[in-house]
């Protein structure tokens, strides 16, 4: 790069970090505007956020890149994206009506905006969603063309176009107005916990339960990281924010850098799934099941509990295993003591509005008035206001991000729906599985965990509750349990190889492998993958009616079949497993398993007794070497 190269890009930096800034505040501030004073109609509050979106990323790239050349493109690519929702702003009238009917112009419009679109979400998530976004376009250009079921009729170009984008359709819709009114404020809403230092109460929490449990740095994480994780709704993102902290603390005690790793990765992912922000995800599935944020909430307790349930156990067994002590870092009791208002007051205000049923934008504005007033009362959580317009842009970044995502899935959506793709795929699963449930449950888990893979977890359970979920409720499963399945292997996909976002970013600042991080937050996580099975058969696991008797056999059942595969897959309890237990406790998971999904009792009896049997194995096992002097009781 020439001297002049160097000063030009020096300039256009200095140039657009104030034009971010500016942008982004302002983004803000016209969503605050139209969730509490909705003056606009939606098609308008949709074309303003998505060129908000747009515009911002952009000049964010431009502002980030390193060689002039990158930047002048993004600064292009912005003044493109400006005049593509200018064009449909100022046609917006003609544009609806026309749908399907574009002029020549306005093809060429629409196809601008994709390309846009697309490329940036590519450029944002990665490869593997836009390229299925680019095949489900491909199949409405050319699906015609192919033989059997799987045809559909010809389409004209402009049709798909319009259909697609311009005509205020696909990338437009449901979808997009999700962004405008409940993702971005609660986005935002969780960006600026970070300026008001309450990561440190979240810390200080951890420690004051790792000192009265075995492995307690583990715990330390395992806490820490699922306050943050119910906030932030990006399980790598929380890796980075609370694993600085956390990592390198599980490694000083004791704990290897893959397994170190590997908690804080299950521990962010499991934020996710915790009440009662769950991510945000929440709220778009109470959207789009037409149900209350309420309802929804308490339905996932359950299963929150049981997914901690299961890290904390897993983290024992680890400490046991290794001979890993309790935690001795003694909390400080000021920081919990001025950190929590600042916690639970806002989370309170935001869970109220939500419960009486008020717009998750509406309640996300008050949930961030509340956080900043309760912030500023004490010296110590009062934010800087540097922090304060950093946090805030941040947030608004990537609720941009997450708009445009929303935009693209809109196009695949969109694109299944007219040719009929989204029925075909369910008639593909279900004639592959031979209309069978427990095949048809497996390639559905699968098919959610692969959209997902690459996605923050409030993006994958879009793209699986349009693609995935259908498949379920086609097979006469109920909507909420159909949701909730595809959506807990959305969020188990941060912590599944080959991708396993999650523990690529542990595995970083543990300075260790990512195969090997990968593979144990996978061994951490796995008993849960049973859940979601369960939930199919025993609708007390989201908290409804069910029989007692049944309920209470169906909850023993999973909690032996989660603790059953724990041990299995740290290969420990009270002593390292041998082959024959192993055997045992497989057998004994499987039993359980069978049960939750046939209620057959012999199942159940036999997964009972093989689960005793392994038990008492390991507790002779572990009497005989503590007699023998082969092992103490534990650190």
């Amino acid at each position: 790069m020439t001297s002049e190269t160097a000063e030009a890009a020096g300039i256009l930096e200095r140039a657009l970090s104030p034009l971010v800034r500016g942008i982004a505040l302002l983004m803000v501030a016209f969503h605050v505007w139209v969730v509490v004073d909705p003056v606009f109609g939606e098609l308008i509050n949709q074309n303003t956020h998505l060129g908000f979106c747009l515009v911002l990323v952009s000049l964010t790239w431009a502002r980030n890149a390193g060689r002039l050349g990158w930047r002048l493109f993004n600064i292009f690519l912005a003044l493109l994206s400006l005049a593509l929702v200018a064009f449909m702003a100022l046609n917006y009238e003609r544009l609806d009506m026309n749908a399907g009917w574009p002029e020549p112009l306005d093809v060429v419009v629409g196809v601008c905006l994709m390309t846009v679109v697309i490329s940036a979400t590519w450029r944002s998530f990665g490869a593997i969603f836009p390229v299925l976004v680019l095949i489900a376009i491909a199949y409405a250009l050319w699906g015609h063309l192919i033989p059997g079921v799987l045809s559909h009729p010809p389409f004209d170009f402009g049709y798909i176009v319009s259909n697609l984008s311009v005509g205020f359709r696909g990338m437009y819709g449901m979808l997009l107005n999700v962004s405008v009114n409940m993702l971005f404020l609660l986005i935002v809403y969780g960006a600026i916990f970070d300026a008001t230092g309450v990561t440190k109460f979240f810390m200080e929490f951890g420690k004051l339960i790792s000192r009265r449990m075995l492995g307690g740095a583990g715990h330390t994480a395992t806490f820490s990281s699922s306050f943050v994780g119910m906030v932030n709704g990006v399980a790598a993102a929380n890796v980075a924010i609370t694993g600085a902290y956390t990592i390198p603390m599980m490694k000083k005690s004791g704990f290897s850098g893959p397994v170190s790793a590997a908690i804080e990765a299950m521990a962010s992912t499991g934020g996710q799934l915790t009440p009662p922000i769950m991510g945000i995800a929440v709220f778009i599935m109470a959207s789009f099941l037409g149900l209350s944020y309420g309802d929804l909430m308490f339905k996932a307790l359950l299963p929150a509990f049981l997914y901690y349930g299961i890290a904390v156990l897993g983290v024992v067994l680890i400490a046991l295993r290794e001979k890993i002590p309790r935690g001795k870092e003694k909390p400080d009791k000021k920081i919990l003591a001025v950190g929590a208002p600042v916690f639970i007051v806002p989370m309170g205000v935001l869970t109220v509005f939500m419960v009486l049923r008020y717009s998750p934008g509406y309640a996300a504005f008050w949930g961030i008035l509340s956080l900043l007033i309760v912030s500023y009362l004490h010296p110590k959580t009062r934010p800087r206001l540097k922090r304060l317009l950093d946090c805030f842009i941040a947030g608004a970044v990537m609720a941009a991000t997450f708009g445009i995502a929303c935009a693209c899935i809109g196009i695949l959506v969109k694109s299944m729906t007219f040719t009929g793709a989204a029925t075909k795929l369910s008639l593909l699963i279900t004639t592959i599985s031979g209309g069978h449930l427990i095949p048809t449950l497996l390639m559905t888990m699968v098919l959610s965990i692969i959209l997902a893979s690459s996605l923050p977890t409030v993006i994958a359970y879009i793209l699986v509750a349009f693609v995935a979920a259908p498949i379920l409720i086609d097979l006469g499963i109920p909507p909420v349990v159909s949701h909730f399945f595809v959506f807990y292997y959305a969020i188990l996909a941060s912590v599944t190889p080959p991708i396993a976002g999650g523990a690529i970013v542990g595995s970083q600042i543990a300075g260790c492998g990512y195969a090997a991080a990968s593979f144990e937050s996978f061994k951490l996580a796995a008993p849960f993958f049973l859940l979601p099975y369960f939930m199919i058969q025993n609708p007390v696991l989201i908290l409804e009616s069910q029989p007692f008797i049944p309920a209470v056999a169906a909850v023993g059942a999973l909690v032996v079949a989660l603790g059953a595969v724990t041990c299995l897959c740290q290969g420990y309890f009270l002593v390292p497993m041998k082959r024959g237990e192993r055997v045992l406790f497989s057998g004994a998971a499987f039993c359980c398993v069978w049960y939750g999904l046939k209620a057959n009792p012999v199942a159940l009896g036999t997964a009972l007794l093989a689960a005793a049997a392994g038990c008492y194995s390991q507790w002779r096992r572990r009497r005989s070497s503590a007699t023998e002097g082969g092992i103490g009781p534990g650190p």
